[in-house]
């Protein structure tokens, strides 16, 4: 599936909530760093897809990745984090300012929260906790390799799709050295792009490439689908808040002013593909050798089986050059937008159970079969 995706630029706002990197299933918190499916799966519906917490994550000395502050032990650790847990378990709690008071880790000044989550991201200990809890639950001292965690389990806010303008400010997070306006001036100058976004036919896209200092300026600002918890607190917050096509006043992060598009997320739909390719084709391996007439040659005649009622599953297997022909073809669910645009529109142009005719791409011919 790799080799159809388009890649999209670094997302500016992005803020690990994780010690880290978020894809590292080891890491725990120093943040366990963030929809999808509700606190109530079952055992027999399977884990939930997507987790939301927030935690207040005592340390001890001997604690991986505690600071040179940190010096109570471990006993003392957990004392105090039984006391805590206790406070948090009180009628009327507020969580999130005993994080702010009492929590160890980077995401304590956000009042513990992580956001939205796939349990795969967090250590084993973390995710195993929080999956026992029901919504708005605060768990008992939860140990992991960090220290002791407190966890309120919270409702999953969803994926959500944006695009920002992000004005900077000279001084401000990963601003470039030739960003040289005040923080009064960027203020002044996104309040003003966010009026003109919003007056009768602006083009947002056009006022992107035109003034944000992000890198996805160039994308006329669209950071396309991402989860609440990868996102820095105060935009997320604010694209949660949101109406569908609605544009924000500016919103400040340690980025800058952002202004902020919500948009409507995506279809999405579920396939399986076979790749032939030829020598020359991006990404062919350099074991392939047939030219590019023999290559269409080779896929009319799969497609032809295809259509005749073999299983597709099958023939990826037999005739596919791509790596998820051991998986019969299959790419699983992808958003609209994601795959190279002959193969997007392909897709998602196609009924349930329909095949496709023979796609072009860069990476070479395919026929795609839609199966949800």
């Amino acid at each position: 599936m790799l080799s159809l995706l388009r890649v999209r630029p670094f997302v500016f706002v992005c803020l690990l909530a994780l010690f880290g990197c978020a894809g590292n299933s080891t890491t725990a918190d120093a943040d366990p760093g963030g929809g999808g499916n509700t606190a109530e799966s079952s055992a027999a519906s399977g884990p939930p897809k997507k987790l939301n917490a927030a935690h207040i994550l005592i340390q001890h000395k001997d604690s991986q990745r505690a600071s040179a502050g940190i010096t109570r032990t471990k006993e003392e650790a957990l004392q105090r984090a039984r006391e805590v847990a206790a406070k948090a378990q009180a009628e009327g709690a507020d969580f999130a300012a005993l994080a702010r008071e009492y929590s160890d880790g980077p995401s304590g000044p956000e009042g513990g929260d992580l956001g939205d989550f796939e349990p795969r991201m967090m250590i084993p200990e973390f995710s195993q906790a929080t999956m026992k809890l029901d919504i708005g639950q605060v768990s008992d001292p939860v140990e992991s390799p960090f220290g002791y965690h407190i966890i309120l389990r919270k409702k999953v806010v969803g994926d959500l799709n944006a695009a920002h303008i992000l004005i900077q400010y000279a001084g401000c997070a990963r601003a470039d050295d030739s960003i040289t306006r005040s923080k009064e001036e960027a203020f002044a100058l996104a309040s003003e792009i966010a009026d003109r976004a919003r007056a009768e036919g602006a083009d947002f896209a056009a006022l992107a490439r035109e003034y944000s200092d992000g890198p996805s300026a160039r994308n006329g600002g669209d950071l396309g689908v991402f989860s609440p918890g990868r996102m820095v607190k105060a935009f997320s917050d604010a694209t949660v808040q949101l109406q569908i096509g609605e544009i924000s006043d500016p919103v400040e992060s340690p980025f800058g002013f952002h202004v902020i598009l919500r948009k409507p997320l995506p279809r999405r739909i579920s396939a399986r593909h076979i790749l032939v390719q030829y020598a020359g084709s991006e990404r062919a391996d350099s074991a392939i050798t047939r030219t590019k007439d023999q290559a269409r040659a080779r896929m009319a005649e799969c497609l032809e089986k295809a259509r005749a009622g073999t299983d597709f599953a099958a023939l990826a297997r037999e005739y596919s050059d791509g790596p998820s022909a051991s998986r019969g073809g299959d790419l699983g669910e992808f958003p609209e937008g994601v795959m190279a645009p002959a193969f997007n529109d392909a897709a998602f142009a196609l009924e349930v159970g329909q095949i496709s005719d023979i796609v072009e791409t860069p990476f070479g011919f395919h026929i795609i079969q839609r199966y949800r």
